[in-house]
């Protein structure tokens, strides 16, 4: 049971009922009419990988004592960065976080695995709310009968509220879903319906939440301040940029407020360093692993595919010593190259997608560049059926490979969210940007 029971195009008129909600936001996402399934052992399986990664990063930090220069050294980040990471308040890395996964394998045979290929830790991770909304145009009355009988969906944003509630200041303070003004494009913004569709759910759940540039913020009597409403909490989703003055002066403003205890934020920028692809990097490495309990290095062997950051040395592929640089020319194939301080699937380039030659200036390009990118090992992508409808209202039925961003609150994984990849096996490069439909999983049945 791939699609709708009897499976056919929606009407307009039934559409329109099914994403309403949706087009209210406006959500920039195509609609997917099949559902996402997969089995409970696989959350189970999901939630390991999740642990793993998260112990390894307990224990890089625990090895560098927190400190985020070292930190950012033996990561290879740019050390003029660390003054911004530093600006703000340390708050719990893993707090909100949203980390890819892939269920595949790296040549498309032998048993699945579960790993991590993104990070995307921190409170810049997305589609939280977007996975209650479509739960729920799931139970429209046209799609009732079909995804009532999926297995078990997971509404996350009780558990979202529930975790700012902690965190507010006091109990009816403005939850301040905080950018920076130049960040915004008009209604067409592509992250403007996130922030929105936020606000609107944590309503659902008795929180008041609203979109603030942070120009806006006014720091008066030792507190925060938007149009009149006081500031309970600083959702933050602004990353400045190092080189703009005006981000830095805003983020000084609003650091010593934060030192002062005028707001509070629910994430600082320290954990901006272990969200980068570096870390991705560092807990596959052998010179890391080697000095980890055997246990954990075995998790981690499992739960990250093999990474390294892009320079030149030696390492170890699958137990052969090799010269990393000349290696990945050879092996372009069966690799990926990603900026290590990249997002939103920006200058990731698959090698199997390149010609010879541009895989071989990108590699030499990458490996003398002043901001560190990473190698890793490309992942075969189990494929899954979609069903989804395209502007014209024509029905499609195709099988393509996914990706999962896997939620995670209070440090545990909670669920996932399937993201189809609609251009196919030829554009590996899975992304909301690249088209990608998404559908939140449900759980219990089998796949």
């Amino acid at each position: 049971m791939t699609g709708l029971l009897a499976p056919r195009a929606l009407t307009p008129e039934e559409l329109a009922s099914v994403t309403a909600e949706l087009d209210a936001v406006p959500v920039p996402f195509r609609f997917a009419l099949s559902a996402a399934r997969l089995p409970t052992a696989t959350f189970g399986q999901m939630s390991r990988t999740w642990t793993a990664f998260r112990r390894g990063v307990e224990a890089f930090i625990d090895r560098y004592d927190g400190d985020a220069g070292r930190m950012a050294k033996a990561l290879g980040l740019p050390e003029q960065l660390v003054p911004m990471w530093e600006s703000l308040p340390a708050r719990d890395w893993h707090l909100i976080g949203r980390p890819d996964m892939i269920l595949g394998t790296t040549d498309g045979t032998g048993p699945e695995r579960c790993v991590i290929v993104d990070v995307n830790a921190g409170s810049l991770a997305g589609l939280f709310p977007l996975n209650d909304m479509l739960l729920r145009a799931h139970q429209a009355d046209v799609l009732r009968p079909e995804f009532g009988a999926c297995g078990e969906p997971r509404y996350l944003m009780g558990r979202f509220a529930d975790l700012l509630r902690r965190h507010l200041t006091h109990e009816d303070g403005l939850i301040a879903l905080t950018y920076y003004a130049d960040e915004a494009a008009g209604d067409d913004h592509f992250d403007n319906w996130h922030y929105r569709s936020l606000a609107l759910e944590l309503a659902r759940h008795g929180l008041t939440a609203r979109s603030v540039h942070m120009e806006d913020i006014e720091i008066r009597d030792g507190a925060a301040w938007h149009r009149g409403a006081r500031i309970g909490l600083v959702h933050r989703y602004f990353l400045p940029d190092a080189e703009n003055p005006h981000h830095m002066a805003e983020l000084g403003r609003i650091s010593a407020a934060a030192r002062d205890g005028a707001l509070r934020s629910i994430t600082g920028l320290w954990g901006e360093i272990l969200a980068t692809k570096a870390t991705l990097a560092m807990l596959s490495d052998e010179e890391f692993t080697s000095e980890l309990p055997p246990s954990l290095a075995a998790d981690l062997t499992e739960a990250v595919p093999w990474t390294r950051r892009l320079t030149e040395r030696h390492t170890f592929w699958r137990g052969e010593r090799v010269d990393l640089l000349d290696w990945s020319l050879r092996n372009q194939h069966r690799l990926v190259i990603k900026p290590a301080l990249g997002e939103k699937g920006r200058d990731v380039l698959i090698g199997r997608e390149l010609t010879a030659a541009d895989w071989s200036a990108l590699i030499e390009q990458a490996a003398g560049a002043e901001r560190p990118w990473v190698v890793q090992e490309l992942m075969t992508a189990t494929p899954k059926p979609l069903s989804f409808q395209d502007d014209s209202g024509d029905l499609h039925e195709i099988t393509v490979p996914v990706v999962y961003g896997s939620y995670v609150l209070d440090g545990e994984f909670v669920g996932a969210i399937r993201r189809y990849g609609i251009k196919g096996d030829g554009h590996l490069m899975i992304n909301g940007l690249q088209g990608a439909v998404p559908a939140p999983v449900y759980w219990g049945t089998d796949d």
